[in-house]
């Protein structure tokens, strides 16, 4: 499997949704987000297999999680000045894929 593949781009089952589902809603609770903002990130087909996604690329930039946390509330140039998570918040799914591929990119330079 390439380093750098999705996993939101794989086939899972009714236990492996629920799985994932309940390590992004901790994920999601870790970074800070409240109760309605956690709900928008976390209700939609393939959101929690892109925010595991962003976790992961996450880990593989920073060792330590609370660094890994503050950046994705941290105001970034390459995203117009917003922070990871509020281009998430506004932008769903397609702004949690930017997310990654941003980090994997930043991973793979």
């Amino acid at each position: 499997m390439d380093l750098f593949m999705s996993i939101a781009n794989a086939q899972y089952d009714d236990d492996e949704i629920l799985a994932m589902t309940r390590a992004a809603a901790a994920l999601v609770a870790r970074w800070g987000a409240q109760d309605e903002a956690a709900e928008r990130l976390l209700n939609g087909e393939g959101r929690a297999a892109a925010l595991l996604g962003i976790h992961r690329a996450l880990r593989c930039m920073f060792a330590d999680s609370d660094r890994a946390a503050r950046w994705i509330g941290a105001p970034n140039e390459a995203f117009a000045g917003a922070s990871a998570l509020d281009l998430m918040l506004a932008d769903g799914l397609a702004g949690m894929r930017r997310v990654e591929a941003y980090l994997d990119a930043e991973i793979a330079s």
